[in-house]
This record gives structure tokens, sequence and C-alpha cells, in this order.
């Protein structure tokens, strides 16, 4: 259980000595905690310029509240005074200083972001900075968790009976992978729709959201052709397996019911957008139509006049509940992880993997080059240092690995594009939940290599026109596709269709599928994340200095 530590106390605002006393209080209370020297300097400057503000602005007699506070791996300082609303990032009457300075200042407290927030309530000044949250500690718990999970995995497959396998999986490792993934379906919905709406109650003009908006799908369907080229030419190059090895071998595919009769189109998507009831959506999480109602409530926040602010303020509250809340599940993100890679290697076929081991890699190296080209497009059209892109986004995609999902890995990756990458959250809130529905490049390789490697198997030969047919096939099935584990199975299932190929050749990689899938995620939330950053770029939203920091 995660240990919470609290330290408060109240100082007189009449106080000559107040600011080197609180000064002094935080100081104490931050290295207690175990913070670093470097992040208690930077925690410290925030709070001395605010505590200067809340002292300027106060009511007479009135007295500074201070609390520094951890839990669940974030530890942070929250002031408090009575006193008049003031502006925090150019207020330049609150203290003593010139044009250049106040500039200075202001830079430093929007350089915090999310980490920084400001609010006056009933006339008392709130102030909360965020002065650590321990994501790498995370992180490599996570990697930890992963290699453990390959070593208690392989032990058990070689040294347990299978009957104590079957009931190790069905009666502990399943159950907690289930429960944690419940989890996370709890906050999907919530997350997506109050993020949007916070999003879209902060545009001045519908023009503005047209801009964005056409930028940001424009982004997605060019790296959704990159990456259906790049499947076709890895393959090509390749070549794995023998023409027609599965007819003659004695490889056998396990029978595989799947439900092809789902309509996929273009139409259909964009019919289903509208939902037939607010709550829908919510109950089935449906992103596109979660995207709908949000993007409606957003507009209609700034059009009801005297309850705009106030709804605003709640909607911003909602989401950061949500938020928050994604922040404490996230702590058990290498419980799940450990389960998963276990029970993948306890239930892994060797003869399934072998027969499909040239396709997989082949599939692997697709997945490293769209990669690369992700930083390619961070370098040209960004014009930002990749090396710094993909250290930034280390922690969204080792969450996108474990998770397999990209609608559940989209509370993550939306505080990696503002806390680390430096976008604004009205790019990030917008591009990443529309991402998770629209943009999948990762599945993109995998039904190409797979749709192809399939068709050799089983010695079905693939014509120009069906090739061209297969790719326009594979790009609608990506925009359609949910971004859950699984999904790439599914619109397989859809592609050997449209081949003529046996649905029974999906028993030939459903065994392994589940590793191919993590990472057809980390593609697919790659993608994402550098899709918000080159647009940020462009439409100037993007906090270079918070990029390179």
């Amino acid at each position: 259980m995660a240990k919470i530590k609290n330290f408060r106390k109240s100082f007189s605002g009449d106080s000559t000595s107040l600011l080197g006393d609180v000064m002094e209080f935080i100081d104490s209370s931050l290295t207690s905690l175990g913070l670093n020297k470097k992040t208690i300097q930077k925690a410290e400057l925030i709070s001395e310029e605010m505590i200067q503000d809340l002292a300027k602005h106060a009511f007479p007699r009135s007295a500074l509240k201070v609390q520094v506070i951890k839990r669940f791996g974030e530890t942070s300082v929250h002031l408090s005074m009575n006193g008049q609303a003031f502006e925090p990032y150019s207020d330049s009457e609150s203290i003593d200083e010139d044009a250049s300075v106040g500039v200075i200042r202001s830079v430093l407290l929007r350089s915090y972001g999310e980490n920084f927030k400001y609010r006056n309530k009933n006339n008392v000044n709130l102030v909360r900075i965020v002065a650590d949250q321990s994501a790498q500690k995370l992180n490599n718990s996570a990697l930890y968790a992963l290699a453990l999970g390959l070593i208690f995995g392989l032990l058990a497959r070689n040294l347990f009976p299978q009957s104590v396998n079957e009931a190790l999986c069905g009666y502990l490792l399943d159950p907690i992978k289930t429960l944690f993934m419940h989890a996370i379906k709890i906050i999907v919905a919530p997350v997506v729709f109050f993020s949007i709406v916070s999003c879209f109650s902060q545009f001045g003009s519908l023009s503005d959201i047209g801009k964005l908006g056409s930028k940001v799908i424009g982004m997605y369907l060019l790296t959704t052709v990159i990456a259906v080229f790049v499947g076709l030419s890895v393959f090509n190059i390749i070549q794995p397996g023998e023409f027609g090895f599965a007819l003659t071998s004695g490889v056998t595919s396990q029978e595989v019911n799947i439900n092809t009769d789902v309509d996929t189109s273009i139409m259909s998507t964009v019919m289903n957008i509208v939902p037939s009831n607010f709550l829908s959506p919510f109950l089935e999480s449906d992103t596109l139509q979660l995207i709908f109602l949000a993007i409606l409530c957003g507009l209609a926040v700034g059009t009801i006049g005297q309850y705009a602010a106030m709804l605003k303020e709640l909607f911003d509250a909602l989401n950061s509940l949500f938020l928050s809340i994604t922040t404490m599940i996230a702590k058990f993100i290498p419980v799940a992880g450990f389960v998963s890679i276990a029970m993948l290697i306890i239930n892994l076929s060797v003869e399934n993997l072998m027969a499909i081991l040239s396709a997989a890699l082949a599939h692997c190296l697709a997945i490293f080059i769209m990669i690369c080209i992700y930083g390619l497009l961070i370098m040209v059209l960004g014009r930002l240092n990749p090396i710094k892109f993909f250290k930034n986004n280390r922690e969204g995609m080792i969450t996108s690995l474990t998770l397999s999902s990209s609608s559940a890995s989209v509370p993550t990756n939306m505080r990696v594009c503002t806390d680390k990458m430096g976008v604004s959250p009205v790019v990030a809130n917008f591009s990443i939940p529309l991402g998770a529905t629209i943009n999948m490049d990762g599945v993109c390789i995998y039904l190409t290599v797979f749709g192809l490697f399939m068709a050799k198997a089983y010695g079905v030969p693939i014509s120009l026109p069906s090739l061209i047919s297969l790719c326009f096939t594979i790009i609608l099935l990506s925009l359609g596709a949910p971004g859950v584990p699984g999904c790439a199975l599914i619109c397989l299932g859809v592609v050997l269709e449209t081949l003529n190929i046996p649905m029974e050749a999906l028993g030939l990689i459903i065994a392994v599928n589940p590793i191919l899938d993590m990472f057809d995620t980390v593609n697919n939330t790659t993608g994402d994340v550098a899709a918000a950053v080159i647009v940020a770029r462009s439409e100037k939203m993007l906090d270079v200095e918070k990029f390179n920091s």
C-alpha cells in the first residue's frame, strides 16, 4: 500500500520573516521525503514566487497555510491564503520587478505545465505545486516485472505439471489480469470524455478547431499509408515461409470461430459516430461516440452565458479527478505486466511459434522501421531531436507494451505529451483520444505482413489488383479498429475472408498473437504522440524548452 506523508503548518501573514520561515519549512519537509537537491530547488523557486504573490494580495491578518504531502508516489506543495484573486503568469504588480524579470518569471511558471495550479475560491488563493512524480520508478518496476514474469513463465512451463499450470492461470494469474483490465475500463470513458470537453471549452473559435483537426487527421492518414508500405516492403524483402507450407507440413492449426460480419466500412464508421442516446457510449466505451459527445459539450460550454465559467471549472475538476484515479491505478502496472507475460509463456505453443517465427521477425522488423520513421518525421517536420522524443516517450511506450491497448494507454500518453513533450493540453486532449481510435499503424503492419504470410502459407497467389484491394481494405480496417487487446486478430479474420484464405489459418498465430499485439500497440501509441508533437510544433503550441529539458 502506498504510504501517505503529510506536513502542515500555518504562518502569520503579518510576520516580517514570513518568506524565510515558510521556505525553511518547505525545504525541511521535502528533504525528509527523500527528494534530490535539484528537484527541491526547482519546487522552492516556484514556491518562493507564489508566497510573495499570496502575501501581496492577502487580506489583513490572514494566515498562510502550507501543506507538503506525498501520496501515490507524488510529492506536492499546497499554499492557501485569504486574499484577492490575481494572475500569476502576468501580474507584474505583485512584486517589484522590471519587464525582463517578469517575462522570465512567466516562462518559469508556464514551464511547470500541469504541475502548477492556481485558483481563487471564495476569496481564498490556492496554489498547488507538484514537486516530484515517481514515473521513472514505475518504469523500472514495469521492466523488472516483465523480466520476472518471463522467468517465472519459463520455470512454470518446464517444472510444473500441466494441471498445476492450468490451475495457476485459471485461479490466480488470469483473475489478477482481469481485475486490472476492468479497473482500466472504468476510467477510459471518463478520461476521454472530460479531457476533450476541457479541451474544446478552451478554443476561441470554430475555425481554430477546423485547422487543428485537419492537421491531426492529415498526419494520421500519412503515417497509416506509410505503415502499409513498410509492411509490404519488409515482407517482400524477407519472404518468410515457403509457399503452401501449411498445406503440406505437420503444423496443426486450431479452429477459430470469429465474427467477420461486422461492417467495417467508412460509411458504417461515420454513421456510428452519433449515438442513439447519451449513456450508451459510456456503457459500451465507444471512443468515436464519446469524442462526438465531448466535442458537443465542450463547444456548448461557451454559449450558455453566466453558467459558462462554472461549468468549465466543473469539467476541469472532473478531468483532474479521473486523471488522479488513473495515476492510482497505474501503480499496479508492474503486477499486470508480470501476470500477462507469465501467462503467455506458460500457454505458448512451441510448434506454432516455430511455424510463424520468420513472419514474426518480419513483423517486428517492420515495427522497428516504422518507429524509426516517426523519429525521422519528428526531425524533418517537427525540427526536433528524435532522440529526445523517444527518451521523453519511454514511459508511454512501456505502458503501451504492458497494457496492449491503445485506449487504455490514452491517459498515460496524454500526460506524457503535456508533462514531458511540452505539447499544449489543447492539442494533446484532442489528438491522443482520436488517435487511439483511427490511428492504428501497428495494426496496418500486422495485417499487411500476416495477410500476405497466410496467403503464402496456404498457397493463395496475390495478384496486383488483389494487392491494391488488400491495401485499401487494411487502411479502412485501421480506421474502424477498436483500441483494445486482440483487435488486430479480429481484423485479420476480415482480411483472410477477403483473400479467400481458410479461417482456420488464424490458428497458426493465435498463440503468439498477444506478444505481437504488444508491439503493435507500442507502434500505435508512438504514432499518436509523434503526430501530436508535430502538429503542436506547427501550431506554435509546443514548449520546446520542456521538450528538450
